[in-house]
């Protein structure tokens, strides 16, 4: 990485990295299953199941096809993860619907309506945020302070803690004390998918016009991993300088 960038390119062109993306695409399919499984509650054989499962199944194939040649699908990948936002609220949503419709009994198509119309509106705030912390620097402040590490250690925290909560009420209280907290869950899930969305489309687009500017900045962008292990290589031979010979003092004679 040679070119010298900006703070707010650089969080741009942060990249998975080609090692880490099929463990990925395994984690985020996992968790995108949890409310399609809900689907399949009775009846079953319903349009949120056909819809949640096509979801999935598309999510499924793409990501099949990104992790066939993980080293040529970093920048592909970018644009996986903001699609799966997407998909992940959109399931999420099918799997609320389910729960209210076909297993709590509502029915009233205003809740349906209300519930679509507030998961737009509060992916236009993200998107409006997400602009201003570009602006403002918020981002890279708060990785030059760590807190975006923190942050994630945190919501992963949370999450584990709140589906084990989930599992813990089922439990206990029935099915009211299930649906109101796997409403919880799933409503967190796609709000994350939503920021998920926002972040990763914008990345994908900012590098799309900036290519040029990041194959500078990471050269082995691209390439197979033999030849990213012969470049590393090769560059850390040039940057090993030939020591100067040692040379012996002769005594005179005299």
């Amino acid at each position: 990485m040679s070119a010298k960038i900006s703070e707010e390119e650089q969080f741009h062109f942060r990249l998975i990295p080609a090692e880490q993306i099929r463990g990925g695409i395994v984690c985020f399919l996992f968790i995108m299953l949890i409310p399609a499984l809900v689907t399949l509650a009775a009846p079953m054989m319903s349009v949120y199941m056909y819809v949640a499962a096509a979801v999935w199944v598309v999510m499924l194939l793409w990501g099949i096809g990104l992790s066939a040649n993980p080293y040529r699908s970093e920048v592909g990948f970018v644009l996986y993860l903001g699609i799966y936002g997407l998909a992940l609220a959109v399931t999420c949503q099918i799997a609320i619907l389910k729960m209210m419709y076909d297993m709590a009994g509502v029915e009233s198509i205003l809740y349906g309506l209300s519930s679509a119309a507030v998961m737009l509106l509060l992916l236009l705030v993200f998107y409006v945020l997400h602009f201003r912390a570009l602006q403002q620097g918020t981002y890279q402040s708060m990785e030059r302070s760590g807190s975006v590490g923190k942050a994630g250690k945190t919501a992963l925290l949370f999450a584990a803690i709140g589906y084990a909560a989930y599992y813990v009420v089922v439990a206990i209280t029935g099915d009211l004390g299930g649906f109101v907290m796997g409403m919880a869950a799933f409503s967190v899930l796609l709000i994350l998918g939503l920021y998920m969305a926002v972040v990763f489309i914008h990345r994908y687009m900012f590098i799309q016009n900036n290519m040029d500017k990041l194959k500078a900045h990471y050269p082995v962008l691209g390439l197979p991993k033999e030849q990213r292990n012969a470049a590393f290589l090769n560059k850390m031979n040039q940057g090993r300088t030939p020591a100067a010979p040692h040379r012996k003092s002769k005594k005179r004679r005299g």
